[in-house]
């Protein structure tokens, strides 16, 4: 009889609440997760670790509606480009951007350019970049060139303000 190895001894401790998840091991020694938003088993791997807390941040700390959050959403429709979440105001427009790295991956310039490029099709006025340990987060401002660098996520209903 093999050991079960959790997940939690494989993926390191992140800077966000530890999500209820519900986790399966297949045969071949890989995990699955169940997405509390997607509501299906995906591969889990360090970016789905991080993607996941931030799911359960975003719904528990920041009390975003799940109804107004997608995950893995194409930026475009001619661009094979996906956010890892996008959050929606209640207007139904874009006002989140979730980019999710994996713990290992710092949260870089490169990192910004990735959001900002995406963030052009979709015009966000929030962008949070995440390893899940390392984070920032942008408010983006009509008419400025630079994001302002925000200590924080505000909560949805000061995003939503």
């Amino acid at each position: 009889m093999t050991e079960q190895i959790l997940p939690e001894a494989l993926f390191p401790k992140l800077d966000l609440l530890l999500p209820e998840l519900t986790i399966e091991q297949d045969s071949n020694g890989g995990f699955w997760v169940l997405d509390i938003l997607r509501r299906k088993k995906v591969k889990l791997t360090p970016e789905e670790w991080v993607r996941q807390h931030v799911l359960f941040w975003l719904l528990k700390q920041t009390g975003y509606p799940a109804s107004l959050l997608s995950v893995e959403r194409k930026v475009h429709a001619s661009s094979g480009n996906r956010a890892d979440v996008i959050g929606y105001g209640k207007q139904g427009t874009p006002l989140l951007l979730v980019e999710c790295k994996a713990p290992g991956e710092s949260i870089s310039s490169l990192t910004g350019m990735q959001a900002m490029k995406y963030n052009q099709h979709l015009n966000a006025s929030f962008i949070w970049l995440t390893n899940g340990i390392s984070h920032a987060v942008l408010k983006i401002r009509e008419g400025v060139e630079q994001p302002a660098i925000l200590p924080g996520l505000p909560s949805f209903a000061e995003m939503a303000g």
